[in-house]
C-alpha cells in the first residue's frame, strides 16, 4: 500500500517529531567502574575512632603485663606505636616504671606507660568490605550469582610513576623475603591466605611488590613497603584473615623495617642490640641486631636466632659462625651484608709477650717500640768533669731518643739503689728501674710514663666492635705507630679463633 504525502503533510509531520525528541541508549555487554569513580560515587563513612583512655591530667595509660608480652609489641598492638616514637616511649616507659631492664616484664605486672597526644595513634574499627573486585587483564570474572552486583576494578592505562624511595626499597624487601625463612621454618604456604575469589568480586596482589611473610602462630605478614596499599584493600584483606598484618615501615630505616616484621611475626620475645661473650681472659664478642627467642623454652633448647640487617658492617667470620652454633645460636644474616674485608696485613702489630724474665720483658717492650739500645753498658758519671774521680755505675740497657738519655737498671729499691738512682738523674740520666717482682703491666707502666708515650696497660679492645659487629677484648697494652696503625702488646696466649680475627682486621703476629 503506498502512501503519498502532499508538502503540507510531510511539514507537518516533521513539527510532530519535532515536539517529541526520541533518545536513544546502547548498553555494553560489560561494565567497568574505576576505582576512583566508584569512591567519588560512593563515598565510605568515616570510622569513629577507638583510642585507649588517656587520662587528661597525667597523659599515662595503664597496661597488665600478659605471659609473652614484649613492650615494643604491646605499644604496636595496644596504642599503634612503632619506630622512633616506640624508642621515644620505651625510655619513658624504663624511667616511670623503674625498671632495670625493658627486656624483661614481669607478667601481671602494672605498666604505666606515659603517651603524648602526638604519640597516641588512633586504631579504627575495621570497616564493612564493599564488593569490589580487582580484575587483571585478560582473567576470567567468576560466574555472576543472581541478585549479585558485579563490580571490577581495573587497572589505568598507564601506571602512576612509583616514588624514589620504593625503588631504593625493593632490594630490601627482597632480602626481608628471602631471609624470613630462616626465621620461621617448615612455615606453610602464607600466599593462599590471600586468595579473595568470590562470586561477586576478585583481589589478587602483585606478589613481588606485596611480598607475603609467614607469622610465627601460623598467621600471614603483608610487606606493603612504603604504604602504598589502598585502604580499601587493606580493610578487604584484613576482614577476609584477621591473622593478617601489614607492614608498612620503609625498608629504607633497616632497624625499624625488621623491627616491624618480627612484631607482626608474633614471636614469643625478642631484644635489639645483644650482646653475647666467649671466653674470659681472652674475651671474644659477637653483636646481633636482633635476637630471637621463637617459644618460651627457646633458651633451654638453645634455640635462640641472631639477625643481623642491612648495614655497613662486614659479613661475620665462618670461624665465628661455628663458634655460635656450638653454644646454641644460629646466626641469620642478610643477603646484602657487606663483604669480609680483610686488613692490610702491616697495618698493625700484634706482638706476644710470653716472657716472664723482667729483663726479656723490657727488651721486648723495647722491641715493639722499634727502640734500638746498647746492652749492659757502664756509665761514668764523672767523665766529663776532670777531677780525677772515676764512678761507674753499670746499666742493663741504655738507648737515646729525642735528645734525652735514658737507663734501665736493676735497682731493687733499697737506699743504695736510690742513691744511684739520684746521681744518675743528677747527670740528666731518665732512669727506668727494673726490679725482679716486675711483669708486663708494671714495666710498660715505667717505660711509657718516662718516654711520654700515651698508653696504659688494660682490657684493650683490638677493633671497634660496632663496626665490625664482632670484637676481641684482652689486658694489654695498645700503641698507636707513626704510620697510623696499632701495636698491641700482650703477655696472654692468644688462642687461635683470636688468631684468625687478628689476621683479618689487619693484624700482623710477633712473638718474643
Amino acid at each position: 500500500m503506498l502512501v503519498s504525502l502532499d508538502k503540507k503533510q510531510l511539514g507537518l509531520a516533521l513539527i510532530l517529531l519535532g515536539a517529541f525528541p526520541l533518545t536513544s541508549h546502547s548498553i555494553d555487554k560489560k561494565f567497568e567502574i574505576e576505582p576512583a569513580a566508584l569512591a567519588k560515587k560512593y563515598p565510605m563513612p568515616a570510622p569513629a575512632p577507638k583510642t585507649k583512655p588517656v587520662p587528661k591530667a597525667t597523659g599515662t595509660v595503664a597496661y597488665k603485663v600478659k605471659r609473652g608480652d614484649f613492650l615494643y609489641r604491646v605499644l604496636a598492638r595496644e596504642y599503634g606505636i612503632t619506630g622512633d616514637r616506640a624508642d621515644a616511649v620505651a625510655r619513658r616507659v624504663q624511667a616511670a616504671n623503674h625498671l632495670t631492664d625493658i627486656r624483661r616484664l614481669r607478667v601481671g605486672a602494672t605498666l604505666l606507660i606515659p603517651i603524648d597526644a602526638t604519640e597516641q595513634v588512633a586504631r579504627p574499627k575495621p570497616r564493612r568490605a564493599v564488593k569490589v573486585a580487582a580484575a587483571k587483564p585478560g582473567r576470567i570474572a567468576p560466574p555472576a550469582v543472581k541478585g549479585a552486583t558485579m563490580m571490577f576494578f581495573k587497572a589505568p592505562a598507564t601506571q602512576p610513576a612509583v616514588p624514589q624511595a620504593s625503588v631504593s626499597s625493593t632490594g630490601g624487601v627482597q632480602d626481608a623475603a628471602q631471609v624470613w625463612p630462616q626465621l620461621v621454618p617448615n612455615a606453610p604456604s602464607s600466599k593462599a591466605q590471600l586468595d579473595y575469589l568470590s562470586s561477586a568480586f576478585s583481589l589478587s596482589l602483585d606478589p613481588e611488590r606485596y611480598p607475603v611473610l609467614a607469622a610465627q602462630d601460623g598467621g600471614a605478614i603483608l610487606v606493603d613497603a612504603g604504604a602504598t596499599l589502598p585502604p580499601l584493600v587493606k580493610s578487604l584483606l584484613q576482614e577476609k584473615n584477621p591473622q593478617l598484618s601489614v607492614v608498612s615501615e620503609r625498608p629504607d630505616n633497616p632497624r625499624a623495617f625488621y623491627r616491624a616484621l618480627l612484631t607482626a611475626a608474633r614471636f614469643y620475645s625478642f631484644e635489639e642490640d645483644f650482646l653475647v661473650d666467649f671466653g674470659t681472659d681472652c674475651k671474644v664478642t659477637v653483636q646481633a641486631d636482633f635476637k630471637i627467642e621463637k617459644s618460651q623454652d627457646s633458651l633451654l633448647r638453645q634455640d635462640i636466632t641472631l639477625l643481623k640487617v642491612p648495614g655497613k658492617r662486614p659479613a661475620t667470620p665462618q670461624a665465628l659462625v661455628r663458634l655460635l652454633s656450638t653454644h646454641g645460636f644460629k646466626l641469620v644474616e642478610t643477603p646484602s651484608t657487606a663483604p669480609i674485608i680483610t686488613g692490610r696485613p702491616d697495618d698493625s702489630v700484634l706482638y706476644q709477650i710470653p716472657e716472664k724474665d723482667p729483663r726479656g720483658i723490657a727488651d721486648a717492650l723495647l722491641e715493639a717500640l722499634g727502640i734500638r739500645f746498647q746492652a749492659d753498658k757502664s756509665i761514668d758519671l764523672y767523665a766529663g768533669d776532670n777531677n780525677g774521680v772515676r764512678l761507674e755505675i753499670p746499666v742493663y740497657r741504655y738507648f737515646e731518643k729525642n735528645g734525652r738519655r735514658y737507663v734501665l737498671a736493676r735497682f731493687q729499691g733499697d737506699p743504695l739503689g736510690d742513691s744511684l738512682t739520684n746521681l744518675l738523674e743528677g747527670k740528666g740520666y731518665q732512669v727506668i728501674a727494673v726490679q725482679d717482682h716486675d711483669d708486663l703491666q708494671s714495666l710498660s707502666d715505667k717505660l711509657l710514663n718516662r718516654l711520654d708515650i700515651a698508653g696504659r696497660y688494660g682490657d684493650q679492645e683490638l677493633w671497634s666492635l660496632w663496626e665490625k659487629g664482632y670484637g676481641v677484648r684482652m689486658p694489654g697494652v695498645m700503641l698507636n705507630d707513626a704510620k697510623g696503625g696499632r701495636i698491641f702488646i700482650t703477655d696472654r696466649k692468644v688462642d687461635p679463633l683470636v688468631q684468625e680475627l687478628a689476621k683479618l682486621n689487619g693484624y700482623r703476629q710477633e712473638t718474643r
